[in-house]
């Protein structure tokens, strides 16, 4: 029982470990109350039943719709239970391939009419844990080190930027399990030097998994395909380069074929996102600013906003040991009262061979791939924010616990102290990081606003808006009045619907683009909220007003006499 406990004791503590994340996770996915408008409309995508988007098939048309609508958009009606082929149709109107609506759409049906955070949080728990388990093994091949390994996955698995990928019910969680399944792949098949059955089965469900998530999987496979293709064509190795491009080959052609619309989106020639990622590549004034709107994302969700200093750090501790151990040896010596420091110059004046380590060139595969992703991916993306970078949070918290242990063994020879450098200097980061940043996607709030809502269920509700799909980010609340007007806010200078106020109140939400200077379709907004408040009470008769509460979309008033 010893020598077991003993052999697999790594085993044993990885497994504790990973349950301690997946409780931590669970902590912060409780504390979620409400949702960005991208995840609202997670669960319409996934459950609107051949009704992608809200305004189709002119259910905006009347001024006065149904609340129910909001309820029969987000959850799986009776007789609609795993109707996956509406799920490809609404996504094929817009801008995603469909295995993650699929999934969610698979759980929401076997709770009819229901909706719950968790139907999408849970998946993203068990996404979580096998990104977990492949970065583990991706730490092993780098290092033979028995300890290392943990080192990412203490780093990345308690991160805040790791909290909003699960936090957030989008695909980015999947998307980032299937890029570290693939490096994983391609990684052991350059660390053994032969390609095996389980690799070529991983690599074809990696590669159709990926681009039936995100289109970004192209953008992470494209490099780390190309350098396996040259390290194979070095190798002259042509029998496994066949079993290679079949396998890749066969997982790409499965999600085409299963969803065509893929090959559209991907030239630029389909859905408004796919159009607009073209148009960002054919500008070339913007790279830099870009980049460092990118970089800065980076630095706060996973360093702290002192990525720069550390690195620097790291650089200074670098050039540090060659001055004073390779270049000249330095010894401080102590004589009678004082201390003093020896320099002996070293000449080198045979050749040094320097010998290529395994581990090297596995490190510059991942450098060079999250380069690359890290450059294409802050040039393309429609908006400069986290979500577009998240399947590169593992590589690059492996990549600097690779930088700060490699510095750490050149300064220090005990094994042991350096593992206790290393617990202390991420639980330092990850510290600073959680003291400068809050998760972006808990939004604690959102129950509140819910609540109130539902004081209200007696009283009409009118939401004027800039842009009519704003209605879903409040899609939680909307369901729950009596009656429900909405309206474009120019419209209040044209035509003002005949608005039946229930007990003298009235709940008015306004869109906050309404403080901008342009809406999101670039028109210059003509009203801002204050005007548009004033406005509704002169033409409703209702004087007085009080805020209830504000989000990031909305700001919401009750009207009443």
């Amino acid at each position: 029982m010893r020598k077991f406990l003993r052999d697999k004791s790594s085993h044993i503590i990885f497994i504790c470990v990973l349950l301690i994340q997946i409780i931590f996770m669970i902590f912060y996915c409780d504390m979620k109350k409400g949702y960005f408008v991208d995840e609202l409309w997670s669960y319409g995508l996934s459950n609107s039943y051949y009704h992608a988007q809200i305004w189709e098939d002119g259910a905006l048309d009347n001024p006065e719709i149904s609340p129910d609508m909001f309820k029969e958009y987000m959850t799986v009606n009776e007789g609609e239970a795993f109707k996956f082929g509406s799920v490809i149709y609404n996504q094929t109107h817009d801008s995603h391939p469909p295995l993650f609506y699929m999934v969610l759409h698979a759980i929401s049906s076997c709770f009819p009419g229901q909706f719950s955070k968790w139907f999408g949080l849970i998946p993203n728990l068990l996404y979580y844990a096998v990104t977990i388990i492949f970065l583990y093994k991706i730490g092993k091949l780098i290092k033979k080190d028995k300890y290392f390994a943990f080192f990412p996955v203490l780093f990345f698995g308690f991160s805040i930027a790791t909290v909003n990928m699960v936090t957030y019910i989008r695909m980015y969680m999947l998307l980032t399990m299937w890029c570290t399944i693939f490096a994983y792949e391609h990684l052991e098949m350059m660390a053994s030097r032969k390609i095996k059955m389980k690799n070529l089965i991983s690599i074809l469900l990696a590669t159709f998994g990926g681009v039936f998530t995100h289109y970004y999987f192209v953008i992470f496979a494209f490099p780390m395909v190309i350098f396996q293709m040259i390290w194979m064509i070095m190798r002259k190795d042509f029998k496994m380069i066949g079993k290679y491009v079949v396998s890749g080959g066969v997982g790409g052609v499965c999600a085409v074929a299963l969803y065509p619309a893929i090959l559209k989106n991907l030239t630029g020639t389909g859905v408004s996102h796919s159009q607009k990622t073209l148009q960002n590549m054919h500008n070339f004034s913007d790279w830099t600013s870009r980049i460092r709107k990118f970089w800065v994302i980076v630095s706060e969700e996973m360093f702290g906003g002192v990525f720069m200093l550390l690195l620097i750090v790291c650089c200074l501790g670098i050039l540090a040991y060659l001055i004073t151990q390779v270049l000249w040896e330095m010894k401080l010596q102590y004589h009678a009262d004082h201390y003093e420091i020896a320099v002996n110059n070293k000449e080198h004046t045979k050749t040094v061979y320097v010998k290529v380590k395994r581990e090297t060139y596995l490190i510059c595969d991942i450098i060079l791939t999250c380069a690359f992703v890290f450059v294409i991916s802050a040039k393309i993306s429609p908006w400069q924010v986290n979500r577009y970078i998240m399947n590169l949070f593992p590589f690059l918290s492996l990549l600097f616990c690779y930088l700060l242990y490699f510095i750490y063994k050149l300064w220090i020879k005990n094994k042991a102290k350096i593992q206790i450098a290393m617990v202390i200097s991420m639980m330092l980061i990850g510290g600073l990081t959680y003291y400068v940043n809050d998760p972006c996607y808990l939004y604690p709030e959102g129950e509140n606003n819910i609540a109130i809502s539902k004081e209200y269920t007696d009283t009409t509700c009118l939401y004027v808006y800039t842009t009519s799909y704003i209605m879903i980010n409040e899609g939680l609340e909307l369901q729950n009045y009596q009656r429900l007007y909405q309206m474009y806010y120019k419209d209040l200078d044209i035509k003002v619907p005949d608005v039946s106020i229930e007990n003298s109140k009235l709940v008015v939400y306004l869109d906050r683009i309404l403080d901008k200077k342009y809406d999101d379709l670039g028109e210059k907004v003509t009203m801002d909220p204050e005007k548009c408040l004033e406005k509704i009470q002169k033409l409703t008769g209702l004087k007085n007003s009080k805020e209830l509460y504000q989000d990031e979309k909305a700001y919401v008033y009750e009207l009443y006499n």
